[in-house]
C-alpha cells in the first residue's frame, strides 16, 4: 500500500542513506529518458532496505507517461517487499497517481524457448483443416443447389454475364492451349515412335498416342491451363469486390450474391470446357500427324484412316465427359478463395492458393475417373 505524507521536511538532495527519491522539474514524455536511468539506479541501490520514499515537493509537471513510469517502479518495490511512501504530493498529482494506480496493468513480454506441445500442434492443425473443409463443403453445397436451380429456371440465368465470362475463360486462352497441346502431341508421338521402332512396331504409335491424348493428356493439360488463368482471375475479381465492399453493397440492396457473381462464372466454365478439351484434342492430334509424317513418312490420309479404323469413340467421349466436372471444380475453387480475401495483401496469397488447389484437385479427380473408367471397361 502507498502511504502519503505532506508535512515531512527533507534536504533537497538525493539521500541514499534515507532511500529518498526526489521528483524534480518536469516528468513528461519527452523528458523521461534521463529519469528512467535514475529510477533504475535507485531501485538497484534500495533493494536491501525496508522502506523507500518518493518526494514530490519539487515536481512542477507530470503527464500520464511519467505517472505510469513511477507506478511501474512502485510496483517493483512492493513486489520486493519494500514499503513505499509518497510525501509532499499535491492534491492534483495525488488524484492522478490514485487513478492510474487503480487502472494500471503491466505484462512483461519475454521471449520463450519452450517448444509447443506436438500433440497440441497436431490437434490445432487438424481442427483448422476440419473447419476449412467443412466451410468449403458448405459452400459447394450452396452453390450446387443454386446451380441446379438455375438449370431448372433458365430464364433467371444472367446470360450476358455468362457469355462475358465464357469470352474471358475460353476465347483468349485458345492460342495458348493450341500451341501447348500441339507441342505435347508432337513430342509424345515422337518419343513413342522412337521406342516402338526398336521392336519394329512404329505404326502402333498412332493408336497409342492418340488414345492416351484423348483420354488423359489433352483434357488434363487443358484444364490445368484454364485453372492457371480462370481460377486466379475469379479469385482476384471477387477478392477485389470484397475489399471494395461491392459484395456487401449487393447484399444490402437485396441481391443474391451466389446467383449474380458465382453462377455465371461456373456456368461459363462448365459450358466452354468441353469445347476447350475438343480443341485441345484436335491440336494434339495435329502435332501427332506432323511428327508421324516427318519421322515415319506416313501421309495424313493414312493417319486419319487408322484413327477411324482402330480408335473407338469412347476414348474421346471420356475426355469430353471429364471437362464439365473440371470446369465446375476450377470455377468453384476460384470463387471460394476470392471470398476468403480480407485485405489487399490477401489477393496475391489467395490467388496462388486458388491455382494450386485447383491443380491439386484436378489431379485427384482425373486419377479417380481414370481408375473408375478402367474398372467399368469404358
Amino acid at each position: 500500500m502507498l502511504e502519503y505524507t505532506t508535512n515531512i521536511n527533507f534536504d533537497k538532495v538525493f539521500q541514499i542513506s534515507n532511500h529518498i527519491f526526489y521528483l524534480k522539474d518536469s516528468w513528461e514524455y519527452h523528458t523521461l529518458q534521463k529519469y528512467i536511468q535514475s529510477l533504475e539506479s535507485f531501485f538497484q541501490q534500495s533493494k536491501t532496505t525496508d522502506q523507500v520514499v518518493f518526494d514530490f515537493s519539487d515536481l512542477h509537471r507530470i503527464d500520464s507517461s511519467g505517472i505510469i513510469l513511477l507506478i511501474r517502479y512502485i510496483h517493483l518495490f512492493e513486489n520486493s517487499n519494500i514499503e513505499v511512501k509518497i510525501q509532499n504530493i499535491s492534491q492534483k498529482h495525488q488524484h492522478m497517481l490514485e487513478l492510474y494506480t487503480q487502472n494500471y496493468t503491466h505484462k512483461d513480454y519475454a521471449k520463450t524457448t519452450v517448444k509447443p506441445n506436438p500433440i497440441y500442434t497436431l490437434g490445432k492443425e487438424t481442427s483448422s483443416y476440419f473447419h476449412a473443409t467443412q466451410n468449403f463443403l458448405t459452400f459447394i453445397g450452396r452453390i450446387f443447389v443454386m446451380f441446379l436451380y438455375s438449370l431448372r429456371h433458365p430464364s433467371k440465368i444472367r446470360l450476358k454475364a455468362t457469355i462475358a465470362q465464357m469470352d474471358i475463360a475460353a476465347i483468349h486462352i485458345l492460342p495458348i492451349i493450341g500451341l501447348s497441346l500441339f507441342l505435347v502431341g508432337f513430342v509424345t508421338a515422337y518419343q513413342g515412335a522412337e521406342q516402338l521402332g526398336r521392336f519394329g512396331a512404329s505404326i502402333i504409335v498412332i493408336e497409342m498416342s492418340t488414345m492416351s491424348m484423348f483420354r488423359e493428356i489433352a483434357p488434363f493439360l487443358a484444364a490445368v491451363i484454364v485453372a492457371g488463368r480462370s481460377a486466379s482471375s475469379f479469385t482476384a475479381q471477387i477478392g477485389t469486390m470484397k475489399i471494395t465492399e461491392e459484395i456487401s453493397a449487393m447484399k444490402t440492396m437485396g441481391f443474391e450474391v451466389d446467383h449474380f457473381l458465382f453462377i455465371p462464372r461456373i456456368l461459363a466454365l462448365v459450358i466452354v470446357m468441353p469445347l476447350i478439351v475438343f480443341f485441345a484434342d484436335m491440336a494434339a492430334m495435329l502435332g501427332e500427324m506432323v511428327v508421324i509424317k516427318l519421322h515415319l513418312g506416313i501421309p495424313f490420309t493414312q493417319f486419319i484412316d487408322r484413327i477411324y479404323e482402330y480408335m473407338e469413340i469412347r476414348h474421346i467421349l471420356l475426355g469430353l465427359l471429364k471437362a464439365p466436372l473440371f470446369g465446375f471444380l476450377i470455377a468453384i475453387i476460384g470463387c471460394y478463395r476470392g471470398l476468403q480475401v480480407q485485405k489487399g495483401t490477401d489477393i496475391g496469397r489467395y490467388t496462388t492458393k486458388a491455382v494450386v488447389d485447383a491443380i491439386f484437385w484436378l489431379i485427384i479427380i482425373n486419377a479417380l475417373i481414370s481408375l473408375l473408367s478402367i474398372e467399368l471397361g469404358f
